[in-house]
């Protein structure tokens, strides 16, 4: 403790009242110390350095008099200084822990892929051409340089956001950089960053990159070709592509044709590569650099390409090979354009069925309805109709069954997306205003939408109301009886038929349409049926009487409610309550009284059931001793009148001891009496049982006396009762 070397110098301690300063030599306490608990009777402070703490203190105290605090030891003053350091460390390291955290479900990570791919992109595509077209590779080396190194930079980025790229556990997204870190580490991603970082291009200082011409091939930035390893990230960027983008179909044909570009430019790379190993116009199959035009990059590259195309494709006539290093390149060609584009054709041949699957299954159903339409005979005219009808709900997108296409999303968000689609439609209706936003979901999704062709009656006068619609699109009217003089017009956001589905007594057209409606062209409307609107209602009384409520103001409007017939419904209607509030107490009573009564059954034959096991015992017990005396008498030869005295003295005895026995079985049911008099309904039904009970074990006692005393025993009888006995003795033990 003494050890400690003096500060140098002057020194400020921060108090809670104000600022103290030591001079230079004081001794001040180590962070051990200051976090060592003081004792009771002296301070730590004094005790480790008891010069200069009067000093501090008096002067600390003579500070804080003068703002009138108290103040604190100047080792709590440090304690609690480190504490708040270490704590903002702490804190600190956490914010940067998840700032640099990356959730790969944002926007942000989805376009930092799509640079990545971009990179990937570039080094697949040059690094082969600019390693065998040296023309290619001197064109522009210092344009090279940057992106080579640019595309170097992002893949270090890259490899940091992967590191720390958050992942799900247990449904809640990991952002601790540790966890982060260890999870990229535990997976192979890493093996790939990593060596596709790699400064392999530190071949250049040997092999520099502009020493590359016709008789020098591959080129150095050949050494580039562990970039390639990147290759991951690019899928990853074109699942999330084919995932989110509203034209999938089309995604994927774009992007098998650029494997297909890419297969056919690597492919023109190895053919003049290998032009260059056998020799440049030695023979008819290799490319030949002779002449202006053949020297030319562009000529190159486009021979070579179009070379590659008609191998791999198989469409076209190629020069014939003439050794065989050309022959085996050929056929290596050919098992690969065999192979491959047999498989990418077919992908293309899906995916172009696939993008006119529901314009098939939708011309399937018109045929059908054609042929059915056929066979019965229709009338050209209500034919062509149809016809008309299945032409507009196609060109307008509604030839989707919205039911089947979103049956496999989760009710929640199948209800938001209803909601999106129909809630401002829904709350068009005056009757729907301002009512529970739970009720106007449910109703959203129980919508239908119908489409009417032009002169379809949409209903008629005197129909039963069983549906209410909304216009969304197109245009009706209302025609008087003559089906030519019109009343009014509907347009979109009109609704009617809301009264008749509330079914509201007292109506005086009886729930019946009171007008014909007709749609003047192709007409959508939202029905909404009466059976879907009360289901709906009996979750929500409340909404259910306000609806009524409105649909009254809205009948008392048009002087269409009889007000008596009205009140004598509600009337009745809580006449009905009130008995099926009854009715329900009555029922819990009674359920209440029958578990009663079938736990005091079950308690009582309990009770029955062990009396019974009892007695049998007792009867088996005296049986068997029966028997066992009747043996013994056998074996001394006394005579029968002895063995049938001490036989009724036996008999006697036990029968003595039944009486006590039955006296205390008497008094325990004189006791059982008393209880059951309190209820009289159950009293009877316990007494008969425990009068059988008695009477049972009276004639079972009687039966196996008389069995005992008057029939003779004989060797086969002894051995059935014994066996019976054991029998009944094991089968209680195992009850």
């Amino acid at each position: 403790m003494d050890n400690h070397t003096p500060y140098q110098g002057r020194t400020a301690i921060e108090t809670v009242s104000g600022r103290c300063d030591v001079e230079a030599g004081d001794r001040l306490p180590s962070i051990l110390e200051l976090e060592r608990p003081p004792k009771k009777k002296k301070s730590c402070y004094s005790r480790c350095f008891p010069p200069t703490a009067k000093f501090i203190q008096s002067m600390c105290s003579s500070h804080s008099k003068v703002h009138g605090r108290d103040s604190e030891p100047p080792t709590a003053i440090f304690a609690t200084k480190v504490k708040r350091k270490r704590s903002l460390s702490e804190s600190s390291a956490s914010n940067w822990g998840s700032l640099f955290a990356c959730d790969p479900t944002t926007p942000l990570y989805y376009k930092w892929l799509a640079v990545v791919t971009c990179a990937i992109i570039y080094n697949l595509i040059f690094v082969i051409g600019r390693s065998v077209f040296w023309e290619l590779n001197n064109a522009v080396p210092v344009i090279w340089f940057i992106f080579d190194y640019s595309c170097d930079t992002i893949y270090v980025i890259d490899t940091l956001i992967h590191a720390h790229e958050g992942y799900l556990d247990q449904g809640i997204m990991i952002q601790d950089p540790k966890l982060l870190r260890g999870n990229y580490l535990a997976s192979w991603c890493w093996v790939y960053d990593v060596a596709s970082i790699l400064p392999t291009d530190a071949v250049y200082w040997w092999w520099p990159p502009d020493y590359c011409n016709a008789k020098r091939v591959p080129c150095p930035v050949l050494a580039r070709v562990n970039r390639l390893m990147r290759f991951p990230r690019m899928l990853e960027f074109f699942d999330r592509t084919e995932t989110s983008t509203g034209f999938p179909n089309t995604f994927r044909i774009t992007k098998v044709v650029f494997a297909i570009i890419v297969l056919i430019h690597w492919n023109a790379c190895f053919y003049f590569l290998i032009s260059y190993a056998i020799g440049f116009g030695s023979d008819n199959w290799v490319y030949n650099l002779n002449g202006e035009k053949n020297t030319t990059l562009t000529r190159q590259y486009i021979y070579s390409f179009y070379w590659s195309t008609l191998t791999l494709t198989t469409i076209g006539e190629t020069p014939q090979p003439e050794n065989d290093a050309e022959y085996i390149f050929v056929v290596v060609d050919f098992l690969a354009g065999v192979l491959i584009f047999a498989s990418i054709v077919g992908n293309i041949g899906n995916m172009i069925s696939n993008m006119n699957v529901a314009r098939m299954e939708f011309q399937n159903k018109m045929d059908g309805v054609k042929q059915y339409m056929n066979f019965r005979r229709v009338s050209k005219e209500l034919e062509a109709r149809v016809i008309r009808w299945f032409a507009y709900t196609w060109a307008n997108k509604q030839a989707l069954h919205e039911e089947r296409v979103l049956a496999t999303l989760p009710d929640k968000l199948k209800a938001e997306i209803a909601i999106h689609v129909h809630l401002k439609t829904l709350k068009q209706v005056r009757i729907f205003q301002d009512c529970e936003p739970g009720l106007l979901q449910e109703l959203v999704l129980k919508l239908r939408l119908q489409v009417f062709s032009p002169g379809d009656y949409i209903c008629r006068k005197g129909d039963v109301g069983r549906e209410m619609y909304i216009v969304k699109r197109g245009k009706l009217s209302v025609v008087a009886d003559d089906d030519e003089s019109v009343l009014a017009t509907l347009g979109p956001g009109s609704v009617f038929g809301e009264i008749s589905v509330l079914d509201i007594a007292g109506n005086r057209t009886g729930n019946r349409r009171t007008a014909n409606v007709r749609s003047v062209g192709y007409s959508d409307l939202f029905c909404l049926s009466k059976s879907d609107l009360w289901e709906a209602l009996s979750d929500y009384p409340d909404a259910k009487h306000s609806l009524i409520e409105r649909g009254c103001q809205l009948l008392r409007k048009d002087g269409l409610l009889d007000e008596q017939v009205f009140v004598n419904a509600q009337a009745e209607n809580e006449n009905v309550r009130d008995k099926m509030q009854k009715l329900e107490k009555s029922l819990e009573s009674l359920q209440r009284r029958f578990t009663k009564l079938m736990t005091e059954y079950l308690s009582h034959h309990s009770i029955i059931f062990q009396r019974l096991h009892k007695l049998e015992k007792k009867e088996c017990k005296r049986m068997q001793k029966n028997i066992l005396r009747q043996q013994l008498n056998l074996k001394s030869g006394r005579s029968s009148d002895d063995e049938e005295d001490e036989e009724e003295d036996g008999v006697e005895e036990e029968e003595e001891e039944e009486n006590g026995e039955q006296d205390e079985e008497d008094e325990d049911e004189e006791d059982e009496e008393e209880e059951k008099d309190s209820d009289n309904k159950n009293g009877a039904v316990f007494t008969e049982t425990v009068t059988v009970e008695r009477n049972s074990s009276a004639f079972i006692r009687n039966r196996f006396a008389n069995t005992s005393i008057r029939r003779p025993v004989s060797k086969s009888f002894r051995r059935a009762l014994s066996q019976r006995c054991r029998k009944r003795i094991t089968r209680r033990k195992s009850l």
